[in-house]
């Protein structure tokens, strides 16, 4: 009987919330219950019929849950918020959060612990001692006032510091000040605060692999990290779509599918520059890179160290293994448009 229910409630899982980083499917089978949670509406009515035919209660809940009370958003407080696989501080990093960007709270334990939503849909832990917590009405204020995007932005105030990552938000204040989500205001020292429309603006103005070689040349690789602090492939792909006005997806994986599909060519003769080449190590994407034409490509790797322009042609190991690794080019965007 057991085996049959956690088969059951298996599939509804695959059907309801086949992939864990965009939701939450964790449901057991527990004596006289299915016991867990969910954030989907379509598997808590599943679960639900399941438990009723086999005679079992079913405690589960559909996140947001009433941990959350009244603060069902956070904003990110401090220069960066690390998103954890669990809630636990030695957890494994699967993403980060920029200041100033909002996440939807889903569960709250303690008052240490938030599972949250991020705006690319990410669903992961963050402690709360990174964000300030409250009302969607007032993390729509937030939005609406955070109009501004940091482009390697230090501010200043009263002797203290603050380094803005590239794309976070503040809100401008009168005298060219601006407001941190933690209400403090500030003047800006050094680097450029660009209103958001102006940003995409000037993003467009350059290829996509050129403005990310301008912003984050030389940032060292770092597994979930997104700014020029530490970056992944997959998250130089994001922050460089991002300040265009493109949204995309977190992961390299989920990053393959987005724009449409261009054939492979040997020599790359029908790629433009900003195309998304995709590499997979085995049956999984692992790896993207963006095509800056001429046959090289901007991307974050660890055997590179961190971000450069490369010759996907040279005759190298590393460059050899890369080609054998390509599965799917990607156009997101018109190389300027």
């Amino acid at each position: 009987m057991t085996a049959h229910l956690e088969r059951d409630v298996a599939d509804v899982a695959r059907k309801w919330v086949p992939d864990t980083r965009l939701g939450v499917f964790e449901v057991t089978v527990q004596p006289g219950a299915l016991a867990g949670c969910t954030t989907s509406r379509d598997a808590l009515a599943a679960l639900r019929r399941i438990a009723a035919d086999a005679r079992l209660a079913a405690d589960i809940r559909l996140l947001p849950d009433s941990s959350v009370g009244d603060e069902q958003a956070a904003v990110v407080a401090t220069a960066v918020a690390p998103l954890l696989h669990e809630p636990g501080v030695s957890a494994d990093r699967v993403s980060e959060a920029l200041h100033g960007e909002i996440l939807e709270v889903l569960e709250r334990r303690s008052d240490t612990w938030l599972r949250v939503r991020v705006g690319d849909g990410y669903v992961a832990w963050v402690h709360s001692g990174y964000v300030s917590l409250g009302s969607a009405a007032w993390a729509e204020d937030w939005a609406g006032r955070a109009t501004v995007r940091s482009l390697g932005a230090e501010l200043r105030c009263e002797g203290a510091r603050f380094r803005l990552a590239v794309g976070a938000r503040a809100a401008p204040e009168r005298g060219g000040r601006v407001e941190t989500a933690d209400g403090r205001v500030w003047d800006l020292a050094a680097g450029v605060l660009r209103p958001e429309i102006e940003l995409r603006v000037e993003a467009r103005l350059a290829a996509a692999p050129e403005w990310a070689l301008r912003w984050f040349s030389g940032a060292p690789y770092a597994w979930g990290g997104r700014t020029e602090w530490g970056v992944d492939c997959s998250g130089l792909v994001q922050a460089t779509y991002a300040a265009r006005g493109v949204a995309l997806p977190r992961d390299s994986d989920l990053q393959s599918t987005a724009g449409r599909d261009v054939p492979l060519e040997t020599a790359g003769g029908g790629y433009a520059a900003g195309d998304v080449l995709c590499f997979a190590d085995g049956r999984r994407i692992s790896h993207v890179a963006l095509w800056a034409g001429a046959g090289h490509i901007v991307h974050s790797a660890l055997s590179r160290g961190g971000v450069v322009a490369d010759d996907l042609f040279a005759d190298t190991p590393a460059m050899r293994r890369l080609r054998e690794y390509l599965v799917a080019v990607r156009r997101v965007e018109a190389a300027n448009r």
